[in-house]
């Protein structure tokens, strides 16, 4: 079985977690780790090493931002640790957490992680008050 831990900034992997269980249910293959301010690159890297030895199976890290603390933390967690199957992603967001939670038990890490920056531009959408129908404007 794969897990997934989201880390980001503050508490950002927790509450990503939690609003995703208000819409999927629960996700007992999700687990979170929060980066303080007062927190190195050393000290979340180990946390995530932690995580990840403790799990002891693929892990796909969603973080939030590309080259960030949690990101690069991310990464030199998996690059000590090359026997402990590792996938890194960045951009995380709500519907790309739900799109993993929907696949994560059907595909690879490696699979979704290719997947996702795919899914990406699914997810963002721009209003456009012009693309309403008359009938809608009634509403």
């Amino acid at each position: 079985m794969s897990q997934v831990i989201l880390v980001a900034h503050g508490r950002l992997g927790k509450e990503m977690k939690q609003s995703a269980e208000m819409i999927f249910g629960e996700l007992r293959q999700f687990h979170s780790i929060d980066f303080h301010s007062e927190e190195g690159l050393d000290s979340i890297s180990k946390k995530i090493i932690n995580k990840m030895k403790a799990l002891n199976e693929p892990v796909l890290i969603m973080t939030d931002l590309f080259c960030g603390t949690p990101y690069n933390a991310s990464c030199a967690a998996a690059l000590k640790n090359p026997q402990l199957e590792t996938a890194i992603v960045s951009g995380m967001s709500l519907p790309l957490v739900l799109e993993v939670a929907a696949m994560i038990n059907q595909q690879s890490i490696q699979e979704i992680a290719s997947i996702l920056p795919e899914i990406v531009g699914q997810t963002v959408k721009c209003f456009n008050p012009l693309s309403i129908d008359e009938d809608e404007e009634e509403l």
